[in-house]
């Protein structure tokens, strides 16, 4: 898992929520995705210009 996501609790628990919404169920693959996102998947952290929020997404290929 990418330490800028680590530092940004809330942005991660919204991609897990993400995720599992996105058909995501089993804890144990949604977690071995979430560390190997240097491995074929990107993540990229947002933060809101007027309320300083962190967002993040992930994309793979």
């Amino acid at each position: 898992m990418r330490s800028c996501l680590i530092e940004h609790p809330e942005a991660l628990a919204q991609l897990r929520t993400d995720l599992r919404m996105g058909g995501w169920h089993d804890a144990d693959q949604l977690e071995e995705f979430l560390r190997g996102l240097r491995h074929g998947a990107s993540a990229m952290l947002f933060q809101c210009a007027i309320c300083g929020h962190h967002l993040a997404y992930t994309d793979a290929t």
